[in-house]
């Protein structure tokens, strides 16, 4: 059974999320009157603390903590100071309206009166900055554990919705380049082909690699003529498409039987000459 936190209006509990945040949970002090002091602190009307009631470190001052070890542990003699509480649990501090007080009121000397007042001006900022703290904590996360699953849920989605379109442009990017321009444009950089032959296969830049037929799969004409032109000019650039790259590119001996079925009648061919 996951352990909550039992301040007034606070739904942290601990699990693998609050640890995560750096959030700490902490049992009530064993000493009686150390104990009473916590739960008159909660403001929980017949609130009955066990031995496994905690509540997290957001209801402590950062000062408070002992963080010296490997363990989070409270120093000796501090006790839970923010809360968040509705106006009607907020204490009233009682006024005197005597006509006694009011008649010594009145006779008070002004310079009593200064550091009185720079003392609850004090007083006020520290109370000011404690209730932000304490709205801060409130507000800044969901009361509901069903709310936050639902914002995890919502944020999970997008994370899987953005990987997904991530790969997407990683896959069009990849499908750009595979074109036979790409790969002219490789096989000079690594000098496997002159510029004179690279302006002669430029017609045949524009060529989608991933198009070029698997085994068994007839080639067309002028996916034949790119092949024979290559390979005639450049084997060893062809056999680097072939054997390093993987493209798939017929076989020699294919070339060989697809020269062989060429018109070999004097004349001139056009074919030849445009492979030439």
């Amino acid at each position: 059974m996951p352990d909550f936190c039992a301040a007034y209006g606070c739904s942290n509990r601990r699990c693998v999320e609050s640890r995560q945040r750096g959030i700490t949970f902490h049992s009530f002090p064993k000493d009686g009157e150390r104990r009473r002091q916590w739960e008159v602190a909660l403001r929980r009307e017949n609130f009955v603390v066990n031995n496994r009631t905690m509540i997290c470190s957001e209801h402590f001052k950062a000062e408070d903590f002992d963080r010296t070890g490997q363990t989070v542990r409270l120093k000796a003699g501090v006790g839970p100071t923010i809360f968040c509480f509705p106006a009607h649990l907020h204490k009233v501090v009682p006024t005197i309206s005597t006509a006694t007080f009011r008649r010594a009121d009145d006779n008070l000397d002004v310079s009593l009166d200064e550091p009185k007042l720079d003392e609850l001006g004090a007083m006020g900022e520290r109370h000011k900055e404690e209730k932000q703290q304490a709205t801060d904590h409130t507000y800044g996360f969901p009361s509901c554990p069903k709310s936050i699953k639902a914002k995890l849920d919502a944020a999970s989605a997008r994370v899987r919705k953005l990987e997904r379109e991530k790969s997407n442009s990683i896959k069009r990017e990849r499908r750009a380049k595979k074109c036979i321009q790409s790969l002219l444009k490789e096989l000079e950089d690594k000098n496997l082909i002159t510029e004179e032959l690279n302006d002669n296969l430029e017609r045949y830049s524009g060529f989608p690699v991933h198009l070029l037929p698997r085994q068994g799969v007839d080639y067309t004409q002028d996916q034949r003529e790119f092949a024979l032109t290559l390979h005639l000019h450049g084997p060893k650039a062809y056999n680097y498409l072939r054997e390093t790259l993987k493209i798939h590119l017929p076989h020699p001996s294919s070339l060989q039987r697809w020269l062989s079925s060429v018109d070999s009648k004097p004349g001139l061919n056009k074919r030849m000459l445009d492979m030439l």
